[in-house]
């Protein structure tokens, strides 16, 4: 299993849970616009892993949740990560190929599509950050930093 992108799923995870139980504590006071992109976030994770699965995504990918529900398929989600992961052939460049949500299909190494949905994760968290900051409330840090020195 590589390493770097164990400690990349463990980070997303992280991340993503830290910011779920940050919209717990706050209830109602979570302006909308961050439950719209938590949704994003965790419906790109469960849509990228069922392409790498050779799946149909069953969810769309602006689709809007409440917080139990990102919940539900940031864990399942994640769990899916790490274990595609776990599963990794010596580091074999396994293709995947896909049709996208404008029905254009592509081949990409499953490595890209792992790193293409973590780096997906840290832009929209960031975004989240900035609507908490413009919404009067103080962003929890997510950076990666933070999470090594734990």
């Amino acid at each position: 299993m590589p390493e770097p992108l164990y400690q990349l799923a463990l980070y997303n995870n992280w991340a993503n849970k830290l910011l779920l139980a940050e919209f717990k504590r706050l209830g109602d006071a979570v302006p909308s616009s961050c439950l719209h992109l938590m949704s994003h976030i965790v419906n790109a994770q469960v849509i990228w892993v069922s392409r790498m699965n050779g799946e149909q995504p069953v969810l769309g990918v602006w689709q809007d949740h409440d917080l139990p529900a990102c919940e539900r398929y940031h864990e399942s989600s994640s769990a899916a990560l790490l274990q595609k992961i776990a599963s990794w052939n010596n580091g074999e460049m396994t293709q995947v190929n896909y049709t996208n949500t404008q029905h254009k299909s592509f081949e990409n190494s499953l490595l890209d599509l792992l790193l293409h949905t973590f780096n997906h994760g840290t832009y929209h968290r960031a975004q989240i950050a900035q609507e908490m900051r413009k919404n009067g409330l103080q962003p929890i840090n997510t950076d990666y930093i933070v999470f090594v020195r734990q």
